[in-house]
């Protein structure tokens, strides 16, 4: 949970404090929030606090495919795929570089494909491009290193 910026009569409670892999942090406000202070005090304030700031735009939410390519994937949200199928579609990827989607689900054996695929991809062992188009079958799936 981000923290209030400003002072107590103008605080602000950013929608989304994200951390990165860098160590880095940055505070995010959905574009249909309602201000009580200037959308630049934020950005000095989470500056204060060694953060950045930013007001996503409607466009980044709304257009392209990123949201429905996040909506399909969350309803997995739950799942969990089993140590074999991570194995064998990390060793393919290894071997390969990336893979299509459609050629990813082969591997999995122990649980439903789309099931598996989808919550790899939720907890951060590969990578698909969700702006690129609607995933489909011909979607790239990489391996993140760690």
């Amino acid at each position: 949970m981000p923290l209030p910026l400003g002072d107590n009569e103008t605080a602000h409670v950013p929608d989304f404090l994200i951390f990165n892999v860098d160590g880095s942090a940055i505070q995010i406000d959905a574009p249909d929030r309602v201000f009580s202070v200037d959308v630049a005090v934020v950005e000095v304030e989470a500056r204060k606090n060694g953060t950045r700031y930013r007001l996503l735009s409607r466009e980044e939410i709304y257009d392209g495919f990123r949201l429905r390519n996040a909506k399909d994937l969350l309803r997995y949200g739950h799942h969990v795929t089993p140590l074999g199928d991570r194995l064998r579609l990390l060793a393919a990827l290894d071997d390969e570089g990336s893979l299509p989607l459609v050629e990813c689900l082969k591997a999995f054996q122990e649980t439903k494909p789309v099931a598996g695929i989808a919550a790899l991809i939720l907890s951060g062992f590969v990578h698909v491009d969700l702006d690129d188009g609607p995933l489909g079958p011909d979607t790239l799936v990489r391996r993140i290193a760690r």
